[in-house]
């Protein structure tokens, strides 16, 4: 039978022991949240991608505006639209060569819609063509890849039935598949931007796609209301075959373009921006996973620019 003076021994180290345990389980409490909560303003250092369409941003007028962008914005690789006659001027070049002084990646961006009902990609491999001889010209300032944005769902074929919208999207997955071979002849890195639901309306497409038709998505991941679930299967589809999968945010007011309040971060800001990316970033745990915005003009006007520069 155990004396008073051994449960009263006892009763202390079971509070001292108690104790113990809270105070660590605080300190890993604090050091795990101290480590990862998000700062105000604080880009998530993995860096961001940037969608350029246009000429604005590669005017030499526009270079330090571009710049200073970048740099706030944290942005580490530029998906620009570029014209025949850029690359015969030489706009493409300079571009180019301020793009690659500050460490920035410079992939072609390009996509019409008809090009989905050409199954041997023909006029997509014709864009490339300038990006490719570009690149192969070129030892030190290079282009280091595309971003093919094709949208068959804005094509008439998409509405007309089942078997007219699959026979439309196997011309679509063949076309990108034709692509991303020549694309990896030239050792250009190849993405496919795509809309969120492909899951939905064609699943097989869409895990043929990710395993053999590109090096990574890019996914329009335009809906606040569970950015998390309308990205999950492709994320899903990208972490088992190894590749890239980008996440793009809207930033476009709305009104434009059919944009509803809840599909931009024009309104919100660009601190709920960033929250949201550390975020899916947490959740996922993918390494691979990388984001991007939609698209320079309007990241402009978000930007929280210093008061000398509030003319931007």
């Amino acid at each position: 039978m155990e004396t008073g003076e051994n449960k009263t021994m006892k009763k202390k180290f079971v509070s001292a022991a108690f104790t113990a345990l809270s105070v660590c389980i605080v300190v890993v409490f604090l050091i795990f949240y101290l480590g990862t909560r998000h700062k105000k303003n604080e880009v998530p250092q993995t860096g961001f991608g940037m969608f350029s369409w246009g000429t604005e941003a590669m005017a030499e007028e526009e270079a330090k505006t571009l710049s200073d962008c970048i740099r706030l914005a944290h942005v580490a690789a530029i998906y620009q639209e570029f014209s025949e006659d850029s690359f015969e001027s030489g706009e493409a070049d300079r571009f180019i060569e301020r793009m690659g002084k500050q460490k920035v990646q410079v992939y072609a961006l390009m996509g019409e819609r008809e090009w989905a009902y050409e199954a041997d990609g023909s006029s997509l491999i014709e864009a490339m063509e300038n990006a490719a001889d570009y690149k192969r010209k070129r030892t030190k300032y290079r282009i280091d890849g595309v971003m093919v944005d094709v949208e068959p769902y804005l094509t008439d074929q998409w509405d007309e039935g089942y078997d007219k919208r699959a026979e439309l999207m196997d011309s679509y997955l063949s076309c990108m598949e034709h692509a991303y071979e020549y694309a990896r002849e030239q050792e250009l890195e190849f993405f496919v931007c795509i809309p969120t639901f492909y899951d939905i309306t064609n699943g097989d497409i869409l895990e043929k796609l990710i395993s053999g038709a590109c090096d990574g998505i890019a996914v329009m991941n335009y809906n606040r209301t569970d950015e998390y679930g309308q990205i999950a299967r492709e994320v899903g589809y990208a972490r088992e075959y190894g590749k890239k999968i980008i996440c793009i945010y809207e930033l476009q007011e709305a009104g434009s373009h059919d944009l509803e309040e809840i599909n931009t971060y024009a309104n919100e800001g660009m601190e709920a921006l960033y929250q949201s990316a550390e975020r899916l970033k947490n959740q996922f745990g993918y390494e691979k996973l990388q984001f991007a915005y939609h698209y320079y003009k309007p990241l402009k006007a978000l930007l929280p620019w210093p008061e000398e520069s509030e003319d931007k």
